[in-house]
């Protein structure tokens, strides 16, 4: 379909190296005997799903007969973020004090982790597990505010 909008070629890029790193870190962790090994099959696992999901979308959205629906909600898209500008500003910025609230929780949940099976340092269970925990409750808490807001708008 000539000048229709294609995803770009980053997302198939990004799912292929997502893919790549989690089938190299299982192939570590199955053979990595020592504690790093559950680590690395964790972290297959972690980025393996996202990178198969975004390889599937790709797939999806550049077979030929989705090419005129993939541009429609893409058109769509840019209708609604150019309505009413300043709120999205405000809304945006809030979402990114909300991401990397989060993004730092994880880093610090995966160098605890990552120290901990190194034996770098010792992290007492406790300790990961109410670091996970508050992660959870930071994501489901923001899902759970974008649901009951869109419910009452």
């Amino acid at each position: 379909m000539k000048g229709a909008i294609l995803m770009k070629k980053s997302d198939l890029w990004t799912g292929v190296l997502f893919t790549a790193v989690s089938v190299a870190c299982l192939i570590g962790g199955l053979v990595e005997e020592h504690m790093l090994g559950s680590f690395l099959c964790g972290l297959a696992g972690a980025l393996g799903v996202p990178g198969v999901m975004m390889l599937m979308k790709y797939y999806k959205w550049t077979r030929p007969q989705n090419v005129a629906a993939y541009q429609a909600r893409l058109e769509q898209e840019q209708i609604d973020l150019q309505d009413e500008r300043k709120e999205m500003l405000r809304n945006k910025s809030g979402r990114y004090a909300y991401i990397f609230n989060l993004v730092i929780t994880c880093v610090v949940l995966f160098m605890l982790s990552l120290f901990s099976a190194l034996e770098i340092i010792t992290v007492e269970n406790w300790l990961v597990l109410g670091l996970a925990g508050w992660l959870l409750v930071q994501y489901f808490t923001g899902v759970l505010f974008y649901w009951m807001l869109s419910r009452k708008y």
